[in-house]
Parts: structure tokens; C-alpha cells; sequence
């Protein structure tokens, strides 16, 4: 082979060599690139699951907040319902004496009604009497009756006296005499419903 030949083939290879090298490079520079472009999207990636992590953790964190305050709030309503269950309690209790007392202030009506009745009825008997009495002794006649009748009686007193002690009565060891009283009748004016004048006296 001649020298012209071998250089020829040397360049070959060379060429040969230097073409591989080429592509070889190209082709690590494009995987390179892919590899650049993965780690970003992975990195990109990365960076949503930790901005999503961050944000679970604020969502937990309220939730925790959250069921404190329902925990809390739950506590409270509890206690709320305790007291409400006591007011009612004390409610019907407090109703059960109202009643009772209604019954009895009933009851002391019903009685009160009862003893003001017997009271205006004995009021109107009383009137009755008084009406009755004030005739009586309107009249000369009536008026005499009652002076005999009330000495009658004040001679039946004198003689149970005079059974007792003999007209003397004892005070503070002492016997002492029995005053006279004096009674004095007046005859008083009488009008009876429907007649406007007084009735006749007789003359003495």
C-alpha cells in the first residue's frame, strides 16, 4: 500500500471517529436535556406535593381547632341541658306547690264564702231583731211590757244574788256593796216600710 492509501484510510477513521464522537455527544446532550426537563417536572412536581402537604396540614390544623371548639361547645350544651333538665324539674315542683296552694286557698275561700254568709245571715237576723225590738218599744204598751220584763229579771238576779253572797261581792279580799243602777227607757221613734207616720201614743 502506498502512503497516499494508508493516509487515506487514517482520515477515514478519523472522520469515522470524529462523526461517532458527534452523534455520541448529540445524543448524551438530548439525554441530558430530557434528564434537565424530568428533574424540572419532578422538582415541579415536588413543589405542588409539598404546597399540598403544607396546605393539608393547615386544613388539619383547623379541623383539630375545629373539633375543639365542637368539644368545648359540646361541654357547654351539656351543661346547658343539666341545667335546663333541673329548671324543668324544679318547674313541675314548683308547679305541684302552686296547685297545692291553689287547692288550698280554695278550699279557704270556699270557707271564707261559708262563715261571710252565716255573718250577713245573723246580720240580717240581728236587723231583724233590732227592727222588732225598736217596734216593741215604739209603743206605750210594748214599752211597759219590756220595764216589767227587765224588772222581773233584775228581781230574779237580786234574789240569786241574795242566794250567794247577800248583795256583796268580794274584790281584791274586801266585801263590797252593789251599786243600784238606774235604767231609764225612752221610747223611740218607729217607721216601718210603706208608712211615713208615727204610730199613736196614748196619753197618760
Amino acid at each position: 500500500m502506498n502512503k497516499d492509501a494508508v493516509k487515506n484510510i487514517a482520515l477515514i477513521f478519523l472522520l469515522g471517529i470524529t462523526i461517532f464522537s458527534m452523534v455520541k455527544y448529540v445524543s448524551e446532550l438530548n439525554a441530558r436535556y430530557r434528564l434537565q426537563d424530568s428533574l424540572a417536572q419532578v422538582q415541579s412536581q415536588v413543589a405542588i406535593i409539598t404546597q399540598e402537604k403544607q396546605n393539608l396540614l393547615q386544613e388539619l390544623k383547623k379541623e383539630q381547632e375545629l373539633q375543639q371548639q365542637l368539644e368545648l361547645r359540646n361541654a357547654a350544651l351539656k351543661e346547658n341541658l343539666k341545667a335546663s333538665k333541673n329548671r324543668i324539674t324544679r318547674f313541675f315542683q314548683e308547679e305541684a306547690k302552686v296547685k297545692s296552694d291553689l287547692e288550698d286557698s280554695r278550699a279557704r275561700l270556699a270557707i271564707l264564702k261559708a262563715e261571710n254568709l252565716a255573718l250577713v245571715n245573723s246580720h240580717k237576723r240581728l236587723f231583724v231583731e233590732n227592727e222588732e225590738l225598736k217596734f216593741k218599744l215604739s209603743t206605750v204598751d210594748e214599752l211597759k211590757k219590756a220595764i216589767k220584763e227587765l224588772r222581773n229579771r233584775k228581781r230574779k238576779d237580786l234574789e240569786l244574788q241574795a242566794e250567794g253572797n247577800q248583795g256583796f261581792i268580794t274584790r281584791n279580799g274586801q266585801p263590797t256593796t252593789v251599786e243600784k243602777i238606774k235604767i231609764e227607757v225612752i221610747p223611740a221613734s218607729y217607721k216601718s216600710q210603706g208608712d211615713s207616720t208615727r204610730p199613736a201614743q196614748t196619753k197618760k
